[in-house]
């Protein structure tokens, strides 16, 4: 079985979205406007309801570096050969070390692998 540290460096969904929640708009108009002005730059809304919107926003940590083949690459999808890394994992902040991925909302949408694989 996979370790989580194995499963993070095939996986790093967690480092390449960022998940926002913000007050939806209050006129029907504006939630048509700024879904569409969102969805043309990538932008998500995975959960929504009555006041509030989760945007899932594709816009990588600067400090995840991506290695495919020994080339960088920096992009939110990758192969399954590709392997990630924090090039700040030491010093990492608080809210990226106690992240676990089993614990989030499904409605997110983040692909973590500790929900799917069983680990050490």
């Amino acid at each position: 079985m996979p370790t989580k540290s194995e499963l993070c460096l095939k996986c790093f969904d967690c480092c390449k979205w960022f998940v926002l929640e913000v007050r939806k708009p209050d006129l029907p108009q504006e939630v048509i406007d700024w879904k569409e002005w969102m969805s043309a730059r990538g932008i998500t809304v995975v959960r929504e309801n009555s006041k509030w919107w989760r945007l899932k926003i594709p816009f990588p940590c600067p400090h995840l570096r991506v290695v495919e083949k020994d080339t960088l690459i920096i992009t939110p999808e990758h192969s399954k050969d590709t392997l990630g890394y924090c090039e700040i994992y030491p010093t990492r902040p608080k809210i990226c070390a106690k992240f676990d991925g089993r614990l989030e909302d499904p409605r997110d949408n983040l692909k973590c692998l500790w929900k799917t694989e069983k680990i050490n």
